[in-house]
């Protein structure tokens, strides 16, 4: 006999990899009914989990009832990315006398392959504030679902190459590639909103 699903966690796992894929645009509605019905769930399981969301900074409570995608702005964006940028830093420094470790090899694409490393670098610090901060930075950005690829015309390669880095350059290389990784998001902050909020339509390419 089939296990029964636990319908909170089915809620979560879903609602989630939504938010984290732009499905909800900027600043978009979540339609609580048509969540649960798309699931196949009651209304409870889904409040309960964009609720949870909320906490997790993914989603926002809305003025007067429900929920909203959080709405993004270049400057907001431009500050998320140097945050994670000086997390990603500090922990270089933090960790420069272990030395580059080898990750064990995945088939995952360029951009995977980024949040393994820049997890992986975190994580080594060992310091849990700090581990805490980079990670719900980093799902804030991860929001931007298809933006920056649809954004950055070479965004697959950029990513494989910096993956690359975290395999086989050095800590001064990689330090490097993170900058230059981070600092072009950054000054391209403005085209990457559009590109969130007019989601279907192809953005102007940035340099």
């Amino acid at each position: 006999m089939p296990r029964a699903r636990d319908p909170f966690n089915t809620a979560l796992e879903s609602l989630r990899a939504r938010a984290l894929r732009g499905v909800y645009g900027s600043g978009g509605p979540i339609v609580i009914i048509d969540e649960a019905r798309r699931l196949g769930l009651s209304t409870t399981p889904v409040r309960e989990a964009l609720a949870c969301l909320c906490g997790e900074g993914l989603l926002e409570r809305a003025p007067r009832a429900g929920y909203l995608s959080p709405r993004l702005d270049a400057a907001l964006l431009r500050d998320r990315f140097w945050v994670r940028l000086r997390a990603l830093t500090t922990s270089l420094e933090l960790t420069v006398d272990l030395g580059m470790t080898t990750p064990p090899a995945t088939a995952s694409g360029g951009d995977e392959s980024v949040q393994e490393l820049f997890d992986r670098l975190v994580r080594e610090t060992g310091n849990r504030a700090l581990v805490e901060t980079f990670r719900r930075v980093n799902a804030q950005l991860r929001m931007l679902g298809d933006a920056e690829a649809r954004v950055f015309a070479d965004a697959e390669p950029e990513a494989l190459a910096l993956a690359r880095l975290g395999v086989a350059g050095s800590r001064i290389q990689l330090a490097a590639a993170i900058e230059a990784y981070h600092r072009r998001r950054m000054e391209n902050a403005a085209v990457l909103v559009l590109a969130v909020e007019r989601r279907g339509t192809p953005p102007p390419e940035a340099g």
